[in-house]
């Protein structure tokens, strides 16, 4: 009785040891996979460039882990050596991730390689150890670089579980700017808002959230099984490779060279309207006189040719319009009027909407279709927009106007 009971404990174990094998390896299949297709897509953009050494980069976490849940990555030293410190460069691809979505260069940045300075500096480390400090044989190094045996693999693993928090903290920060810049550049967020980045980056969050919490309760406390816990973490990579592959293949430029005036490139990365932009109108040369002609000139092209009935209309269209760089038109609508642009134009929007709520040849259309006819391009926005303005949503102010 009790080798049946062992028999089917094992049969157990083996069945949950392959199944989890499977899990990684297929994730990291579809890294490469995805890695493949990126290579395959027409006009890239640097984001796509990211996006492949992101994806790379995890398939080989999933896969250097899939080696060690079956016993054999000691059978690769190499790979091992290059795998063991490979997690600190997620936090930094993520971070140059997002920066390639919300800066208007396209440019490679060379300044960007240091962020691999630490990976450099530790898998150097453990080559050493592989080598010249070498205890006798792969397995027994690996346990001294694992259990933190010496001081530099200690700093290692503090850098492997928050280094990469420190990163997504800071992409928080540049997506929370972005959303601000995209109300100075464009009169609408569909698309463009980047919601999509967000949620994975809370995804990547969640994966250092869980590293964290995993190293406290079975390296400090011993409440749960390292391979379990290890387990989970990679889990949850596999989980947020396929949220990277099927969000981020298809995602497009947001600020591409047009958008923005070329001359002026240093104001365009100003992504707030804050004062210390206030003080770079001071520096801008346009007088007052002349950002209350601009004004006048503005609001008289929007009353007469209506262009916000355009749902994709930005700033670089009005003014190449009226012959003025992008970044003083901006300067004009926030010097003059205490808004941005998106602000601006959707006052306008929601004024024609008003117009046609109450007009009886438009008695058959619904408010979703006056929106869609005034300029606006999804319910949400619409909604938003028109309770920020009024204080009411659409059907609330169209009851009251009726009785």
């Amino acid at each position: 009785m009790p080798t049946i009971r062992g028999a089917f404990v094992w049969d157990a174990f083996t069945a949950k040891t392959f199944f989890m094998e499977f899990v990684f390896i297929v994730g990291a299949v579809q890294a490469f996979f995805l890695t493949f297709l990126v290579i395959n897509k027409k006009n890239k953009s640097r984001g796509d460039y990211v996006l492949m050494m992101l994806m790379i980069l995890m398939g080989f976490i999933l896969l250097g882990y899939s080696l060690e849940v079956m016993g054999i990555d000691t059978d690769y030293p190499f790979f091992l050596g290059l795998y063991t410190a490979i997690g600190i460069l997620i936090g930094p691809l993520v971070y140059l991730y997002i920066l390639s979505y919300t800066n208007s260069s396209q440019k490679f940045n060379p300044l960007h390689l240091l962020h691999a300075l630490p990976y450099l500096f530790f898998t150097a480390a453990v080559f050493l150890q592989f080598t010249v400090n070498s205890e006798g044989s792969i397995i027994e190094d690996k346990n001294i670089i694992e259990d933190s045996q010496k001081p530099i693999f200690f700093i290692m693993g503090l850098f492997r579980v928050f280094w990469g928090m420190i990163y997504m903290i800071a992409g928080l920060f540049v997506l929370k700017k972005h959303s601000l810049q995209i109300g100075k550049y464009f009169s609408y967020t569909e698309n463009i808002d980047l919601k999509w980045l967000k949620y994975i980056v809370i995804m990547m969050t969640v994966i250092w959230s869980t590293v964290i919490i995993i190293n406290i309760l079975s390296n400090f406390n011993q409440f749960i099984d390292f391979r379990l816990g290890d387990n989970i973490i990679h889990l949850v990579v596999t989980i947020t490779v396929f949220l990277h592959g099927y969000y981020g293949i298809k995602q497009q430029i947001i600020f591409s060279p047009a958008t923005v005036s070329r001359q002026a490139p240093d104001q365009f990365k100003n992504s707030t309207e804050s004062k210390e932009e206030k003080k770079q109108y001071l520096k801008s040369g346009l007088s007052k006189e002349d950002s209350l002609s601009h004004l006048h000139r503005l609001q008289n092209y929007m009353k007469t040719e209506q262009p916000y009935s355009n749902g994709k209309l930005s700033l670089k269209e009005v003014a190449d319009y009226l012959d003025i760089s992008p970044n003083h038109l901006s300067q004009v609508i926030n010097e003059n009027l205490n808004k941005n642009f998106f602000d601006f134009v959707n006052a306008y929007r929601i004024e024609l909407v008003k117009e046609k709520m109450l007009d009886a040849s438009n008695k058959n259309m619904t408010l979703l279709g006056i929106a869609y006819d005034s300029g606006f391009n999804s319910k949400s926005s619409f909604n938003s927009s028109f309770k920020k303005a009024t204080g009411l949503t659409p059907s609330q102010y169209l009851k009251n106007q009726s009785s």
